[in-house]
């Protein structure tokens, strides 16, 4: 049985027409975009609308909204399927009905970048950043898991490549970067990945698939037991001096140095400095939504206790005086596995809002609901903690409660987002009536 990568490789030759099936996700939105500029007729669904079917749309890809198995037919000549899609799902039955070859998302992004030079950016906790970082130092061609701001969409083809690369359904072990970025490495996607040891061996499979270079985080303890004693491996090391970047907190300074390790290459130092002061951010990483009258309100795609806790240290290095969150958890197995590590990521904050999981299509799990989370934290919490059964209700509460000098945390990776919407609507004007600082 030829490998699912070599297969997606052997397709991207032929050229020809490709359907994607959930292309509104990020990471089948940039991959549509890559396969227009290779000559495909690209073509896909989604559930809903969303700004990367709007952004697909206007780069001349047509999309229908819904399932829609008729316009399936024989001059079909593959179809891509993101995670989010079930086997059942209506154009993938009438593909397999055709005999239409069918790809996952994971096993097209390697190989379109088997004829490219490639930087392949992994880790679990910094690397949409940090691929971000390196695609406006270089200029070059770029495959992200996030809106950089002011540039056009998520990927641009380029003979120089640098692609997010994705561990979270193992596909991560297809790549076979020139060279390979880990930020570090810390057990996640219990959904796919059944122990820790099958996590950290699709990052093993990655360094010895490298051709060139593994760029690696010397404090992080996986990825330094994995490369120190590799020859292809080279540590880079928190800056003696803080970097020049334009994005908040210390994470960042690790994101600038990690991206900084691998641009030598191609850049002097000099240019590269200068660059970074004009880095422009991923939208949902610390992003400001309002900063008006005294209030500032941020959103961010943390969804992992270590990537929670950075955020919150990034926060209160503001020093608003309150520090108040909301957070929805992302997947039950997430919060099943780490049930334990999440209180303690939250402390700093004065509130929090608990809001249920957003399930990413998976089942209820027993011990993974937030009901089951919010009895993780210890009593200390009883009059900060506050679950809320919706969104709305929670974003409600939060108005009656804003006051001047408040800081506000939307925190998740799910459709918390939409409360970000919410936000920018209602940021406060001139003569707002928040409730001044007791």
């Amino acid at each position: 049985m030829m490998d699912p990568v070599d297969q997606a490789e052997l397709l991207i030759r032929q050229g020809g027409s490709v359907h994607l099936m959930g292309i509104g996700g990020i990471g089948m939105a940039g991959i549509a975009r890559l396969l227009k500029e290779r000559g495909f007729a690209v073509s896909g669904c989604d559930l809903m609308h969303s700004s990367q079917t709007e952004w697909l749309a206007e780069n001349g890809i047509p999309i229908d909204i819904g399932h829609n198995a008729g316009h399936i037919n024989n001059s079909t000549d593959w179809l891509i399927r993101s995670t989010a899609v079930d086997d059942d799902h209506p154009e993938l039955e009438r593909g397999r009905a055709l005999g239409i070859p069918v790809s996952r998302r994971g096993e097209v992004l390697p190989a379109l970048m088997r004829d490219r030079t490639c930087i392949a950016v992994c880790g679990s906790h910094g690397k949409t950043t940090t691929t971000a970082i390196i695609a406006q130092i270089l200029g070059c061609g770029f495959c992200v898991g996030g809106e950089i701001q002011g540039m056009d969409g998520v990927a641009r083809d380029g003979e120089l490549m640098v692609v997010e690369a994705d561990e979270s359904d193992g596909t991560l072990s297809g790549y076979a970067p020139d060279f390979s970025v880990i930020t570090n490495i810390e057990y996640d996607h219990m959904e796919h990945h059944a122990s820790e040891e099958a996590f950290i061996g699709c990052f093993q499979q990655l360094i010895e698939k490298t051709k060139e270079r593994v760029y690696y985080c010397a404090a992080d303890p996986i990825s330094s037991r994995l490369c120190a004693s590799v020859p292809k491996c080279e540590p880079f090391r928190y800056p003696s001096q803080p970097l020049p970047v334009s994005l908040e907190g210390k994470h960042n300074q690790w994101n600038a140095a990690a991206a900084l390790a691998v641009t030598l290459r191609w850049k002097p130092e000099s240019e590269m400095m200068a660059a970074l002061q004009n880095v422009r951010p991923v939208g949902r990483r610390f992003e400001t939504l309002c900063d008006k009258n005294g209030v500032r309100i941020i959103s961010d795609y943390a969804h992992h206790p270590t990537e929670i806790r950075a955020l919150i240290q990034t926060a209160l290095e503001c020093k608003p005086n309150r520090l108040l969150g909301v957070f929805q958890p992302h997947r039950y197995t997430r919060t099943l596995a780490m049930g334990d590590a999440f209180p303690d990521s939250f402390s700093g904050l004065d509130k929090l809002w608990l809001l249920p999981v957003y399930p990413a299509s998976e089942r209820p799990l027993k011990g993974g609901t937030s009901t089951d989370l919010a009895q993780r934290f210890p009593a200390q919490w009883d009059d900060q903690r506050l679950r809320c059964e919706t969104m709305e209700r929670a974003w409600a509460e939060i108005r009656e409660q804003l006051r001047e000098g408040d800081m506000l945390l939307i925190i998740g990776a799910g459709d918390i987002l939409k409360m970000a919407a919410w936000v920018k609507k209602w940021c406060p004007g001139e003569g707002s009536n928040l409730r001044p600082q007791d």
